[in-house]
């Protein structure tokens, strides 16, 4: 009769004396964790497949490569419906890895977190060896750059003014975004201005530090996500407590497929503006003035970042004076790098708030309330919505994610628990509801939900991260073939906004699900 065995010393398998119930549970964890495993290496293998290619409808040409510096590609001219395809496997694949990942650790699966850490390092710099992909936001950073490296303003300038003196930097910015201003903060200007002086005219070495920067940022992440959770098990003296946080961290954040191809490989802001945050969030308990420089940094990298400020002080707020420290601390960072810019840093912001993105739910408001409204007032209805929308959603959710942040491994640190707690719910709450949203805002999310213990919040994000990425493949604003065009049409304008509904109306099931059983519990 065939058995079902692991090797000696399998860490998933229980050692003899074990009792059988355990056996029982731990061999199928044993199944779903090599099965994720796979599923994981497929959809980050696929990423590297498809930048492999060269140029195409996911993968703008990055010009002035010196011939030697990565990132690489074979130049193979592939179609459209070719790398439509192999992102959209990339991404329902890596999504069942991560899916079959959470069963498995929640069913006993305990894999090794110092080799699931390293490979998720290697994952994060293969990732940056094949050109960006999924947008052609690198190139705008790299133009944004090249303009404060120049001399000129990146929040009054735009690639236009770049072209027009025949800058190659700026001849490589793709149309619909050669006249937008920059509606970043400080802080990420300040990374495109040092990628901009090391890559000089090389849109393809600018990008390549670009990219270099959030692959460190991105591993730092996990490393500081790593830290947070085993000093609190390590505090309280379980070991084994520590080494599944720290696995489900690799898993969840490091080797995620789908963060490492929209927050690593395409080279986003976002991913180094989470590094700041996560930072704050992993420094609060020690110093709140520390946390508040920190957090101050992550806004003015990218503003919506703020939620990681109302996260903090709901964490501080058994401590009066540490609240006023740590909001003090980002209100100087604040003032220091946005009030030498002016309002002009803001002008760009306002106009992105009037936005609403293809793929979410609001978008389905647009026409009518436009009809009736005109498009300045609608607009700014659909924003009031949003924002009335996220506190409704939190509200809901909050019992979900209390539960899964006392539960997790930073459970008897209150301080820490609590803004990592509420960070995880503003932002999952944001991610559902906003107007205006595209995947790789979701790293922000990804960071303080690894650090509780798995709920069904953590489908929720799988889900709404899934969608999101698999409604803007290829990713380039350029004619498509029909069939392709006909497809991704279809998916961000139709799918994603339905599918989104059906994800808040998930949420607020649980939400009232988890409501109603706290009140029979009291």
């Amino acid at each position: 009769m065939k058995r079902d065995l692991a090797a000696p010393g399998d860490p998933a398998i229980p050692t003899p004396g074990t009792d059988t119930a355990a056996l029982v549970v731990r061999k199928p964890a044993l199944r779903y964790g090599r099965a994720a495993l796979a599923c994981l290496g497929v959809g980050i293998g696929l990423v590297l497949l498809t930048g492999l290619l060269g140029p195409s409808a996911a993968q703008p040409p990055l010009p002035g490569a010196p011939g030697w510096l990565p990132p690489y590609h074979a130049g193979t001219e592939p179609s459209a419906a070719l790398v439509t395809g192999l992102l959209l496997g990339s991404a329902l694949i890596g999504a069942v890895g991560l899916g079959l990942a959470i069963l498995a650790l929640r069913a006993g699966w305990a894999p090794n977190p110092r080799r699931l850490t390293v490979a998720g390092g290697a994952a994060a710099v293969a990732v940056v060896l094949v050109p960006p992909m999924g947008s052609a936001d690198h190139l705008v950073y790299a133009a944004y750059g090249r303009l404060a490296a120049t001399g000129g303003n990146p929040y009054h300038d735009t690639a236009q003014d770049l072209a027009a003196r025949g800058d190659p930097v700026g001849l490589a910015v793709e149309a619909p975004w050669q006249d937008t201003p920059s509606v970043y903060g400080p802080v990420a200007t300040a990374e495109q201005w040092l990628a901009a002086r090391i890559g000089g005219t090389s849109p393809h070495t600018t990008v390549l530090v670009l990219t270099l920067i959030g692959a460190l940022a991105f591993v730092a992440t996990g490393l500081l996500l790593q830290r947070a959770v085993a000093e609190r098990a390590a505090r309280g003296g379980d070991a084994a407590s520590a080494d599944r946080a720290r696995s489900r961290v690799a898993l969840l954040w490091l080797l995620n497929p789908l963060l490492l191809f929209v927050g690593v490989n395409a080279g986003h802001a976002d991913t180094v503006a989470v590094a700041f945050a996560v930072a704050a969030l992993v420094a609060v308990r020690r110093s709140a003035a520390l946390a508040g420089v920190l957090v101050g940094l992550a806004c003015a990298a990218k503003i919506s970042l703020g939620l990681y400020v109302l996260a903090l002080l709901w964490g501080l707020r058994h401590r009066r004076r540490d609240m006023g420290v740590l909001l003090g601390g980002a209100l100087v960072v604040g003032a220091l790098t946005y009030v030498p810019l002016g309002t002009q840093a803001f002008a760009q912001m306002r106009e992105n708030s009037k936005l609403v993105s293809l793929a979410m739910p609001l978008r389905l408001t647009v026409k009518p309330l436009e009809s009736a409204l005109g498009s300045d007032h609608a607009r700014t209805l659909i924003g009031l919505i949003g924002w009335l929308s996220l506190a409704l959603v939190a509200w809901l959710l909050a019992p979900v994610v209390a539960r899964a942040a006392s539960r997790g491994p930073l459970g008897g640190d209150p301080v820490t628990r609590d803004a990592a707690g509420a960070a995880a719910l503003l932002t999952v709450a944001w991610l559902l509801t906003a107007p205006y949203s595209l995947p790789w805002y979701d790293v922000a999310a990804w960071a303080p939900v690894v650090l509780l213990a798995a709920t069904a919040t953590d489908g929720l994000l799988l889900a709404r991260t899934t969608l999101l990425v698999c409604a803007y493949v290829p990713g380039r604003a350029i004619p498509l073939p029909d069939a392709v065009d006909g497809f991704a049409r279809t998916l961000r304008g139709t799918v994603g906004p339905y599918a989104g509904i059906a994800l808040l109306l998930g949420a607020v099931w649980l939400g009232l699900r988890a409501r109603r059983g706290t009140r029979v519990g009291s």
